[in-house]
């Protein structure tokens, strides 16, 4: 009897694979359709579904064949593209593990002003955050476990859901015999969507820990595709959902989150004040669980790089399966950097040696400390600092990479069909990553034009300043 299409441990990795997508992404869902709406917010979701799943899978079929000691995502640069390829994919991989937990605390910041009001400012709270995920940032190590990450994960999920319920209950009240307004389309529109997107599919870097983890590697391919397609379909449902009831009117900004939406009198009603408390704490469960678990790849990387910290442990291996004559036995490859990056069981070892911790300690209150003072700063653009880091770095590290490594390891393998869709895909998410990140940039540092002081800048003119169920003011 053959085995099943997903045995037990195929769906242990689907649980980890739909935890690292499930975070702080989903929050803006709604948003992409009130910027582009239904048809064009669907079809966008589905097109980065299925270019995420693809990048995704391209990192599993490089591991497959790569040799036994390309272990992490720098490994499979440098195997597929030399220094070069080792540099992009460490560089990208440790500017999103700094900068998502930053978001994190500028989410945090504005969820503690509404769970206290009339308390502290943003930028207190901010660094009051700081300093109470400082002292777990300061363990050793941090050998998160699936059932924390899927902790996070179904935190964002009851938030999400419990924000929507909260919407609808209240808006239904209201809104009898009237439809929403349309989204009003426009490419700047189209742009940040894609930015969003690209910051909620975001899961290619923890491929390599799956394969290490699974015994049997050759059946991730699958586990990927399986689940990508559920992650597209939820994060649908999520995005039609907490649209529905408002059409274009979601506020631009920290407000546009429905998270906060609710929390406000924007669209005329006032929420339950528990049930805003419930979902406001569930999504701040999601920021401390996944600060740490995220940032702690960039602590290894900088104590490795600054501090020498972690001495790599390479594997000598010949067992490479070649892609032209798997037959021969091949040379065992020799790292042109400093070596395999991957750390070894022992790792927390390292900190044994004279002042290590102590020095360990210091960085990593000094990278601490840095992303505090730019949240502070950019805590009046969250919205804009998600844009740009999913339009740039998250679609470098989780899309172009990966498909660039496929490309460069198979070449010689596909056929004409599958390099022009390797290329084809490659150039057309290059190109959306730049003009997205130029765009969102400009928003981002104040170089573009001016942000809209409208309450609804998603709509045409007529529904830009007052809910669509005010019945007096459009005289329904």
């Amino acid at each position: 009897m053959g085995k099943p299409f997903l045995t037990l441990e195929d769906l242990k990795m689907c649980l980890a694979l739909f935890c690292c997508s499930c975070g702080i992404g989903t929050l803006s869902l709604p948003g992409n359709y009130a910027q582009v709406g239904y048809a064009w917010g669907t079809l966008l979701t589905i097109g980065l579904g299925i270019l995420n799943a693809y990048a995704t899978w391209c990192i599993s079929k490089v591991l497959l064949v790569a040799p036994k000691h390309v272990k992490t995502f720098g490994d499979i640069g440098e195997f597929a593209l030399g220094v070069v390829g080792r540099v992009f994919a460490n560089v990208s991989q440790l500017i999103v593990c700094a900068m998502v937990p930053t978001l994190f605390l500028v989410l945090g910041g504005n969820i503690f002003t509404v769970l206290f009001p009339l308390t502290f400012k943003v930028g207190i709270w901010i660094l009051f955050m700081g300093l109470m995920i400082l002292p777990v940032c300061l363990f050793p190590t941090l050998k998160e476990g699936t059932m924390v990450i899927a902790a996070g994960a179904l935190a964002t999920l009851v938030a999400d859901f419990a924000a929507i319920a909260i919407l609808y209950h209240n808006i239904n009240k209201q809104n009898e015999g009237l439809s929403p307004p349309p989204a009003n389309i426009t490419f700047d529109h189209w742009t940040t969507a894609v930015g969003n997107l690209a910051l909620a599919f975001a899961a290619g870097i923890i491929i390599p820990t799956l394969h290490r983890e699974h015994t049997d590697p050759s059946r991730m391919p699958r586990v990927i595709w399986v689940t990508m397609a559920f992650i597209t379909i939820l994060f649908i449902v999520i995005g039609v959902a907490g649209d529905y009831p408002l059409g274009c009117q979601i506020p631009h900004g920290i407000m546009g989150n429905i998270l906060f939406t609710i929390a406000t009198p924007y669209l005329g009603f006032i929420s339950d004040r528990g049930a805003v408390i419930l979902a406001m704490t569930a999504m701040q469960a999601h920021n401390l669980i996944a600060f740490g678990v995220i940032l702690f790849p960039a602590f290894f990387i900088l104590e490795r790089v600054i501090l020498r910290l972690h001495p790599v442990h390479p594997e000598n291996s010949q067992e490479y399966k070649d892609l032209e004559t798997p037959g021969l036995q091949l040379e065992e490859h020799v790292s042109n950097t400093e070596p395999v990056e991957f750390p070894s069981h022992e790792a927390a070892l390292a900190y044994s040696a004279p002042h290590a911790y102590t020095k360990a300690c210091v960085l990593r209150i000094v990278l601490i400390a840095g992303m505090v003072t730019v949240a502070c700063i950019g805590q009046t653009s969250l919205g804009s600092l998600v844009n740009f880091l999913g339009a740039s770095m998250i679609s470098l590290c989780c899309v172009i990479l990966p498909i660039a490594f496929y490309v460069k390891v198979f070449w010689t393998k596909l056929n004409t069909l599958q390099r022009a869709w390797g290329v084809l895909t490659l150039v057309v998410s290059l190109g959306i990553a730049i003009y997205a990140s130029v765009v969102t940039a400009k928003v981002l540092f104040g170089t573009g034009p001016a942000e809209s002081d409208k309450r609804f800048p998603f709509c045409e003119e007529k529904y830009q300043d007052t809910v669509y169920t005010n019945r007096t003011h459009y005289k329904y």
